[in-house]
């Protein structure tokens, strides 16, 4: 199963959220129907200058990558291409955005638009489940050379493979060349594909800057993407999740 989109296509349906919580814009990129499995969601937040999210949790797993702007998770500075997994019912923040805002892509395996925010949402909140968080960002030697310069690939482990099929990568193409997606082993719950510079072609499909692709669970080499950078190069972060994370969780009952 392969769902995709660009943010050029997805930008018709940018729209305001304005609550006690948040301010700020969505802007879905990928959407799956209620009876589709997995139902893979990927969105982008754009999140006002100046503005604290609470501390709050989720019910699915979930991967966030800063894309743009300033800010801070809970006392952990980010920056761009920043990667945070957060496990079901982790509760993380708060999330503040620096002066210029804070934008990032929230991705998940199985859809949840809901969010239980501290401390009012404590009773709900599961005390004997294995909760784990996990930052990432590239490395200042992996970023050092512009993209249009690059003359090979440079693959990056973001975070290391895990018993449990979670990782993530980053991977820059030179103009012209290809990559094939990174190795794993059988237990994982699919990967997620987002151009974060330049553009990248997959079969017939090309994808430009926040562009999102989600491949489900990937068993073996023979299913590897072939990745072609067209003349601009391309840049992308590979996001995996557990296998477990394929077991749907309790959906929250509020909205972000």
């Amino acid at each position: 199963m392969i769902h995709m989109q660009t943010l050029a296509q997805a930008t018709a349906g940018r729209r305001r959220r304005d609550t006690p919580q948040f301010v700020g814009f969505i802007t879905d990129l990928i959407v799956s129907d209620d009876d589709a499995w997995p139902r893979p969601q990927a969105y982008l937040v754009e999140q006002t200058p100046n503005w604290t999210l609470p501390t709050h949790f989720h019910t699915q797993h979930q991967f966030q990558l800063f894309v743009s702007g300033t800010g801070s998770l809970g006392k952990h500075g980010v920056r761009k291409l920043e990667v945070h997994y957060a496990s079901p019912y982790s509760a993380y923040g708060p999330l503040q955005s620096g002066p210029d805002g804070l934008a990032y892509l929230t991705l998940r395996l199985i859809s949840d638009t809901g969010a239980w925010y501290l401390p009012e949402s404590r009773p709900h909140l599961p005390l004997r489940i294995k909760k784990q968080q996990l930052h990432a960002a590239p490395s200042a030697e992996a970023m050092a050379q512009p993209l249009m310069t690059l003359e090979h690939v440079v693959e990056e482990v973001l975070i290391p493979l895990t018993e449990s099929g979670l990782a993530a990568w980053l991977i820059r193409i030179p103009p012209g060349q290809k990559a094939v997606t990174p190795a794993c082993a059988d237990n994982n719950g699919g990967r997620f594909y987002v151009v974060t510079e330049g553009e990248l072609k997959i079969g017939d499909v090309s994808l430009a800057a926040l562009g999102s692709l989600y491949s489900s669970s990937v068993k073996n080499s023979n299913q590897a993407l072939d990745l072609q950078a067209v003349a601009t190069g391309a840049e992308l972060i590979v996001l995996q999740f557990p296998a477990s994370a394929m077991v749907p969780t309790d959906t929250a009952e509020t909205a972000m």
